[in-house]
């Protein structure tokens, strides 16, 4: 059965939304009008390409993110005919857990850089990200060229301080390891190993590297990939911060309370939930340190990705393109 297509064009991204094969199984206001308002559940979750930069050795790292139309309800893709990437070559490294998420200001509910793609200098043609929400099917290309009228080099993202100084801060899995930040980020070099119920604990080494005055930077924690419906239970071991002298921190930054990837920077050992915030000290015997503890309900292979930012800072946002870096750390979990 032939396909009908409607192609969505945005400022710094293409998003083409194709229609379903199933058509009775779908909201026909989505459906019929893909620009109307959402509904507040049941509706579909979109892949977005953010834009790419150029990295020191030639290449290129595209940014992907989504954005889960629903007020809450969480939708969750594995990998395969409904959650795959073209070229091959460059498929598997995509989320399959996709929560709703709601920022201020120009964040909306999109969660923005959650993987890169690193494509060759010489890389011509298109990264497609193709995602099926109960046979409604969405997928954007990830390019280098600007397509049609748009200014050259509009979907290049810049890598240069920001307005303040912020930049990408660091994060590392041992602690006299090299620097890594940025989309692609860092992969912890062991796969972790256990058992339903039984927690695994991990630990990193997260900084600031604005050219400013430094200051503290933030975790979230995010289940990346994993089967359908398992859960994880996070649970914070960062010491809190100090208290600090003189006015109260700025709460929130980018965030604010609410869905997941919102505000709630929250100080000292205890359980947390996907997407919200806490604050890692800069100071005492634990000062860049994140920790914490992972609890699984069900068998299978996980991805959990930590995002490390420096939203507090006010040159620095989800909707700015700025600053963050993922880590993903993979757990093998038995019965």
């Amino acid at each position: 059965m032939p396909r009908h297509g409607v192609l969505l064009a945005g400022a710094v991204f293409g998003l083409a939304v194709i229609a379903p094969l199933h058509a009775d199984a779908q909201d026909w206001t989505r459906r019929e009008f893909p620009l109307a308002p959402p509904n507040s559940n049941d509706n579909f979750v979109a892949p977005y390409f953010d834009g790419f930069h150029q990295n020191t050795d030639g290449t290129y790292t595209m940014s992907f993110g989504f954005m889960n139309r629903n007020d809450s309800e969480l939708i969750e893709i594995p990998l395969g005919a409904d959650n795959f990437i073209e070229p091959a070559e460059f498929d598997g490294d995509q989320p399959t857990s996709f929560p709703t998420v709601r920022y201020s200001g120009f964040g909306g509910p999109r969660e923005r850089g959650t993987f890169g793609v690193v494509v060759p200098a010489d890389f011509e043609g298109d990264v497609w990200w193709t995602l099926t929400t109960d046979g409604y099917t969405t997928r954007v290309p990830g390019r280098l060229e600007s397509p049609g009228r748009l200014i050259k080099g509009a979907y290049e993202l810049g890598t240069s301080p920001m307005a303040r100084g912020s930049l990408r801060p660091i994060i590392r899995f041992t602690e006299g390891a090299p620097d890594s930040y940025g989309i692609v980020g860092v992969q912890h070099p062991d796969q972790f190993t256990t058992a339903v119920g039984e927690p695994i604990e991990v630990q990193f080494w997260a900084l600031d590297r604005g050219e400013r005055e430094l200051g503290y930077v933030n975790m979230t924690l995010w289940k990346h990939q994993g089967p359908v419906p398992g859960l994880i239970a996070f649970e914070s071991l960062v010491e809190a911060p100090p208290a600090r002298q003189g006015r109260s921190a700025r709460g929130g930054g980018a965030a604010a309370v609410g869905r997941a990837g919102r505000g709630g920077r929250r100080g000292g050992p205890g359980p947390v939930a996907i997407g919200r915030s806490v604050r890692i000290p800069t100071e005492g015997a634990a000062a860049n340190i994140g920790h914490f503890k992972a609890t699984f309900d069900t068998p299978g292979d996980y991805v959990i990705r930590i995002r490390i930012d420096s939203f507090s800072n006010r040159d620095s946002a989800p909707g700015n393109q700025c600053c963050w870096s993922n880590g993903y750390v993979r757990v093998r979990v038995n019965e």
